[in-house]
């Protein structure tokens, strides 16, 4: 069977990085099981994120019936009902011992429909678990007709191997334990030991990957906070023009904007921060971008950028693409020591597609230099995290890692085509949007968006974040009111205090931004609401409410106030 032509690469899918390191979180779990229910759990409790199912079922054979014991799925399946072994897809999977792999319920004489109709199940796995007699079997579902890809088959039979090892060796403990108290004693301490050197191991690996990703971090930040601390100082320091204040401050500007582009890779990389997709005018961000990938390849290098104005908008999260954008040019412009040229062009493709693409309509983003271009095994091991051909202090290795990861969450691709002496062109391809493309609003001083002024509640424990906000949407007209928690805030507003739109942080002692939001939707639906995030906790923030990532420019706090009240215009 084929997997390119499966699920793998819809938008709603997790990235396969990230779902095999779920695997082996669940196959780590599934090593120390030693029961039934200890299975199930570690099942219920990983398998549908590492498949990236919308549904799993742990089913046991209790003689000729399935029994459903558990479930985790996104509307309910059948847990607690029993069926006929002899009529049940699990039953087939448990008695044949082999997997069941269904594109389509409708189109295969296994599945009773009746059964399945009631749900939202449309193509699914089914796997035993097992070895030499099946007792169990994990299926996992989906709400999409469509064949499952070699890897999401993989991955259930992965965890469903280690489920029967984890039963296996629960029954060979048992037995040990009925025939020899003092035999099984030793067992336990072997296995303790063998626990605790698995642990250190799993430390050991922590600390190497930790290792390689500091000094590059702690050499880069460093540098950033150099103009930044030296810059404020020169400021403080007074008696300066104030051609000279600005253009200091301009330079630890820059210097902070840069610091935030390395934490967003990072994040980005993490999988920490979710996607945003929105339909996004590509031309218009080339545009907007050029400016600073001219100041980032710098003289020696000429840069083109070929997008017609006609290419249609694509599927991204714009900020996570200009990232990616931004570090394919560093790639290129690394990659050409003693100058050279970067194109950059974009078109409509239908044929021709990666091998990893369903068959649809996308647009190509190109990213070519004429440098030194890369030898097979390079190229090979180039989308790799931390893999970097760049001296040390020079690159994290996370640049072409992050930009493939992001085009397989998006529903794309990234391919590499480079030979040795002959450049590098960098293909990615992203999914056509057919809906209207959000405005791209450019950073810098001029184009803010104009905002309503009115009254703010300002909340936010810490202190140098709460003045340093207050005065951003003071010089903006607000009029503000700043306290330090969520509790006071609600009782401020039950006290018929009206503000016209509350900005929090999320994460603070006693109650969480989140839960504040939630609770003026309820009670005060008119009141315009936006949460300010760092990092900690951003996945726990309901999509449909507005949210600014800090750091953050005064522009960035306008438009993001303007958008939270025409929300609520919208819902009244």
């Amino acid at each position: 069977m084929n997997g390119a032509f499966g699920r793998e690469d819809h938008s709603t899918q997790k990235a396969l990085a990230a779902r095999w390191t779920i695997a082996a979180e669940a196959l780590e779990a599934l090593a120390g099981a030693r029961s039934l229910d200890a299975v199930v759990s570690v099942l219920r409790a990983f398998a549908r994120r590492a498949v990236g199912a919308d549904g799993i079922a742990i089913v046991l054979r209790e003689g000729e019936k399935c029994y459903y014991i558990a479930e985790d799925a996104k509307a309910p399946l059948w847990a607690g009902q029993r069926f006929p072994a002899e009529t049940c897809v699990s039953g087939w999977a448990m008695m044949n011992q082999e997997t069941a792999v269904i594109a389509d319920i409708f189109d295969d004489v296994r599945v009773p429909v009746d059964a399945y109709s009631q749900t939202f199940v449309r193509s699914m796995i089914m796997v035993p678990i097992g070895r030499v007699d099946s007792i169990a079997a994990v299926g996992a579902y989906w709400s999409e007709p469509a064949m499952p890809t070699d890897n999401e088959i993989s991955l259930l039979e992965a965890l469903a191997r280690a489920a029967s090892t984890a039963l296996e060796n629960g029954r060979l403990f048992g037995a040990l334990e009925s025939l020899n108290d003092h035999l099984d004693q030793r067992v336990r301490e072997r296995t303790s030991e063998l626990e605790s050197a698995q642990d250190k191991l799993r430390q050991i690996q922590k600390m190497d990957v930790l290792g390689q990703l500091t000094g590059h971090v702690a050499h880069d930040f460093n540098n950033l906070l150099t103009p930044i601390i030296g810059g404020l100082d020169q400021i403080i320091a007074g008696g300066r023009s104030a051609e000279a204040v600005a253009r200091t401050a301009n330079i630890a500007m820059q210097a902070a904007e840069t610091a935030q582009t390395l934490v967003k890779r990072l994040l980005a990389f993490g999988r920490r921060q979710p996607l945003q997709p929105t339909s996004v005018n590509l031309s218009e961000t080339l545009e907007n971008m050029q400016t600073l990938l001219v100041s980032t390849v710098g003289p020696q290098i000429i840069l083109h950028v070929d997008a017609a104005p006609d290419v249609p908008p694509v599927r991204a999260d714009r900020h996570q693409l200009e990232l990616a954008i931004l570090n394919l040019v560093v790639n290129a412009r690394d990659a050409m020591p003693n100058g050279g040229q970067v194109i950059i062009s974009a078109e409509r493709c239908k044929s021709r597609l990666p091998v990893p693409l369903i068959p649809g309509q996308f647009v190509c983003l190109r990213i070519t230099d004429t440098g030194i271009g890369m030898t097979p095994a390079v190229k090979a091991s180039a989308t790799e995290p931390f893999f970097t051909t760049k001296p040390v202090g020079h690159g994290t290795g996370l640049g072409l890692s992050m930009a493939h990861g992001l085009a397989g969450q998006l529903g794309g691709a990234l391919e590499i085509v480079s030979e040795v002496g002959q450049g590098t062109e960098i293909q990615l391809w992203l999914p056509i949007e057919k809906q209207k493309p959000v405005a791209v609003v450019a950073d810098g001083d001029g184009g803010e968006i104009a905002a309503t002024q009115g009254k703010v509640l300002l909340i936010d424990d810490n202190a140098l974040v709460r003045h340093g906000t207050r005065e951003m949407l003071t010089d903006l007209g607000y009029d503000v009111v700043d306290i330090d928690n969520a509790e006071l805030g609600l009782s401020m507003i039950a006290a018929d205090f009206r503000p016209d739109i509350v900005v929090t942080d999320h994460i603070m002692p006693g109650m969480t931004g989140a839960e504040l939001a939630l609770r003026l939707r309820v009670d005060h639906p008119e009141i315009a609401l936006l949460i300010i995030s760092g990092y900690e906790g951003v996945d726990l923030i309901a999509p449909d409410i507005p949210r600014l990532s800090k750091p953050f420019r005064r522009q960035h706090l306008q438009a993001s106030i303007a958008a939270a009240q025409a929300q609520t215009v919208g819902r009244a």
